[in-house]
């Protein structure tokens, strides 16, 4: 067995602990502490250096590892300021540097590539781990604007997503899946393209948010509880409680009312995701403003332990992989 191979065995060993701790805390307390993704950060980050050292990938390469790093430290660390250094704050900012210099001498160095000889792996190694890693960094991105626009709600959700990019950046740092390696179902070699690990992930987790809502709007038909088109807008997804039975904090509300200039009901609208502004802590409060509004039951969804689901969903992922490369080299 190579050295390379041992790292990523020992990445895929970090990989299934982290969550596994993680989505126990999600399970057992709807949370997860940001100290759970900053410990695991640091035995990412040394595998990826040490793995680039025994594959004698270039400076610019080792320094590039740590854009992703200082991306992925946006979600748990405010950025550092200038004027309120200390050795933290001091830490960061050599991240930042690092990152930087990485980004700018690989654009001095691999920029002038070919796309299809890129995707199909016939660049030299440097040029294809230094844009894995852009393309990582690009992903991170996209994770965090789907957080701060809404399409997301959890924030532990959006930092296990940001930290599985962190330590999978692509399929070549991880043992090929199960079918690729032990079955004849299809030929590894002729998957030109794979979507990121994390994305698999997020796609084999939300799976089963995927055959539920037929069930809920079937159970909301059979109760009578849509009354309305605007009902539809949550009743695939959620179900409509009297206010005065609603006693636990693991539910998300999504039901408002709109009001005049007067503070008067001018009428109820449901909500497709939860307002940011609608947490634990004034759940009780929300509750009884719109029983003072005159409303008599909300829509409400549970809070789904995502992070358990990451965890879960990492059988599918070693199992069978990536099932929209497979669909695409099947089918298309």
């Amino acid at each position: 067995m190579d050295s390379h191979l041992v790292i990523e065995y020992v990445r895929i060993f970090s990989l299934v602990s982290c969550l596994m701790i993680a989505g126990y805390s999600d399970y057992s307390k709807l949370m997860v502490r940001d100290k759970i993704w900053i410990f695991w950060t640091l035995p990412a980050a040394i595998l990826l250096i040490i793995d680039f050292i025994i594959l004698q990938l270039s400076i610019w390469n080792i320094f590039m590892i740590f854009l992703p790093i200082s991306l992925a430290a946006v979600t748990v660390f405010e950025i550092p300021k200038f004027d309120s250094l200390n050795l933290l704050n001091c830490l960061l900012l050599l991240v930042y540097l690092f990152g930087i210099i990485g980004l700018f001498g690989g654009l001095l160095n691999y920029i002038d590539i070919d796309l299809y000889t890129l995707i199909s792996g016939d660049e030299d190694i440097n040029t294809r781990i230094w844009w894995t890693l852009l393309f990582s960094s690009l992903t991170i991105i996209i994770f965090i604007l789907t957080y701060k626009i809404g399409l997301l709600q959890g924030g532990a959700d959006i930092k296990a997503l940001v930290w599985i990019t962190l330590i999978t950046p692509s399929w070549y740092f991880i043992p090929k899946p199960y079918i690729y390696s032990h079955t004849s179902i299809i030929d590894y070699d002729e998957i030109l393209f794979q979507i990121p690990p994390s994305f698999v992930l997020f796609l084999w987790a939300g799976g089963l948010f995927i055959i539920t809502p037929p069930f809920f709007l079937l159970r909301n038909t059979l109760k009578g509880d849509i009354k309305e088109l605007s009902d539809l807008k949550t009743a695939w997804h959620a179900t409509r409680i009297p206010l005065t039975e609603i006693k636990t904090d693991r539910i998300w509300l999504l039901s408002d009312v709109v009001l005049d200039n007067s503070g008067n009901k001018l009428h109820t609208v449901n909500l497709f995701i939860p307002q940011k502004n609608n947490h634990n802590q004034n759940l009780q409060e929300k509750i009884e403003f719109l029983i003072e509004k005159g409303l008599e039951s909300a829509w409400v969804t549970n809070k789904h332990p995502f992070v358990t689901y990451l965890f879960i969903a990492l059988i599918p992922m070693f199992i069978i992989g990536d099932p929209v490369a497979i669909i695409m080299n099947k089918y298309l």
